[in-house]
């Protein structure tokens, strides 16, 4: 069976050209020693788009004058000022390379690179205003320097705009798909509301797998409307929301230019596939974007549906002992189910190979995951998972006494020794900071018991607001402590 969607568009593009030649860079200082007399004012026509050409002192020392070496721009924008791009020319001089900072920069190769930044073009509208501008300038016997392979793309954003009536069911498939993913704590979300309708629901770099999607690059989605919607009519194209996956930028794993189509046909299936889970849906055209641009879909799409939430229980091994319980509970404790494996080790006094097996035990049982950086870093697979472990955790290890006290809203790990009031702070080790717009006051009579109240708190480990209840005696000076 064969689906029917709207073409998308390619709304942001960013990349940089490398040219292999340093020789392009002294041609473009030429052109511009030798025919721009007014730096604030000169224009070049480059097809049926005309650039504004200016320079600037760049940010690194040229190995032979000793001085800062000028950087060249070309700018140009539509008479919308939706479509747009920039065009930095900047040298690159290789090993030993300084900076007006004083670092020194090993850049692996001399020549020149040609950041670019757009909107609303296509990489091969870029090769043939770089190509013209060469022949321009007569320096087109650079035209064929640049490097493909070590040209690199870190930024490409495919969309289309969908009616206002899907919105719902868009953010609510988003939300879906935020719930399911993994607590890596490489993701973030993004989400703003104005009379009830989503400015912006931005997921980054969210693990499509949940919904049956796998991508080759890694990339994010987002639905947003532009600033002023609210004050558009209805039938303005620019009041409905826009549905938008775009590439996650990594400084080491950024594509080249030689696999833009592999990168756009990435896109363009992740964004189908996202439509395909609400069904037909309407779109609306814009300046840039055709409803009428239709193609068929000649994959298979895949199936998900993300109106049927998880239950909130969901049933856990309990595992080898109560010592693998205690190291579940301690990271579920934490405010974002997520815990340095030393913290681990230290705040439940497991033996380290003991502590291993635990966690080994829960990975093997799709409960945690973990990665390293600096550190160990273990967390619960799933936030849904974790948002429905802590409660029944912290409640059982309560009960059962394993090793875990509630004191004023905030979890300790309870040392087990029984010490006088006086040494009351060594019996308790702090499992996390509360933070204190998530709880009430603790409100009580006079001020003098909200001091000890306080000294008592603070020795505990415990940030938590009292209230001084208000009366004759104490209605003239400020009720809250902290």
């Amino acid at each position: 069976m064969l689906h029917k969607f709207a073409l998308p568009v390619t709304h942001e593009f960013g990349c940089y050209f490398h040219v292999t030649d340093l020789d392009f860079y002294y041609a473009v200082v030429s052109y511009y020693s030798d025919n721009v007399t007014d730096r604030y004012n000169h224009h070049i026509k480059l097809g049926d788009r005309v650039f504004k050409f200016w320079s600037k002192q760049g940010g690194l020392y040229n190995p032979k004058t000793k001085k800062l070496a000028f950087e060249y721009m070309l700018q140009w924008t539509d008479k919308e000022g939706a479509s747009k791009c920039t065009y930095t020319i900047k040298p690159l001089f290789g090993k030993g390379t300084k900076t007006k900072t004083g670092k020194l920069l090993n850049l692996p190769s001399v020549g020149v690179n040609i950041h670019i930044q757009s909107s609303y073009i296509d990489l091969d509208e870029h090769f043939n205003i770089i190509w013209e501008f060469m022949r321009y300038i007569d320096a087109d016997r650079f035209q064929h320097s640049i490097d493909r392979s070590r040209s690199t793309i870190y930024q490409m954003a495919r969309h289309i705009r969908y009616h206002e009536k899907h919105e719902h069911d868009m953010v609510t498939m988003l939300q879906a798909i935020e719930k399911e993913s993994s607590m890596l704590g490489d993701s973030k979300l993004v989400k703003t509301l104005r009379s009830g309708k989503y400015d912006m629901y931005k997921l980054d770099n969210p693990n499509f797998s949940v919904c049956n999607i796998n991508t080759e690059y890694h990339h994010s989605v987002k639905s947003y409307r532009i600033t002023n919607f609210l004050d558009r009519r209805p039938e303005d194209p620019l009041r409905h929301p826009k549905l938008e996956v775009f590439l996650k930028s990594d400084s080491e794993q950024n594509p080249s230019i030689n696999q833009y189509l592999n990168l756009k046909k990435d896109l363009d299936n992740l964004l189908i596939k996202l439509i395909n889970f609400i069904g037909p849906i309407e779109y609306v055209s814009d300046s840039y974007f055709d409803a009428e641009k239709i193609f068929e879909y000649r994959y298979d799409l895949p199936q998900w549906d993300y109106k049927t939430t998880t239950s909130g229980v969901q049933h856990i091994d309990l595992g080898e002992n109560m010592q693998a319980i205690k190291a579940l509970a301690f990271i579920a404790l934490q405010s974002e189910g997520c815990a340095d494996f030393r913290d681990i080790q230290e705040g439940t006094e497991i033996p380290e190979r003991s502590l291993w097996r635990y966690i080994n035990h829960w990975k093997a049982e799709g409960i945690l995951d973990t990665v390293r950086h600096q550190c160990t870093q273990v967390f619960f697979k799933t936030r849904s998972l974790w948002e429905a472990a802590k409660k029944p955790l912290a409640d059982l290890c309560s009960v059962l006494k394993i090793g875990f006290k509630k004191i004023f809203g905030q979890y300790f790990v309870d040392s087990g020794i029984i010490r006088p009031f006086r040494e009351r702070k060594k019996n308790l080790k702090p499992v996390k900071t509360k933070n204190v717009s998530e709880m009430e006051p603790i409100i009580v009579d006079t001020y003098q018991e909200a001091k000890r109240l306080s000294k008592e708190l603070k020795n505990l480990g415990i940030s938590r607001m009292i209230g001084v209840r208000s009366n004759h005696n104490t209605m003239r000076y400020s009720r809250v402590f902290s």
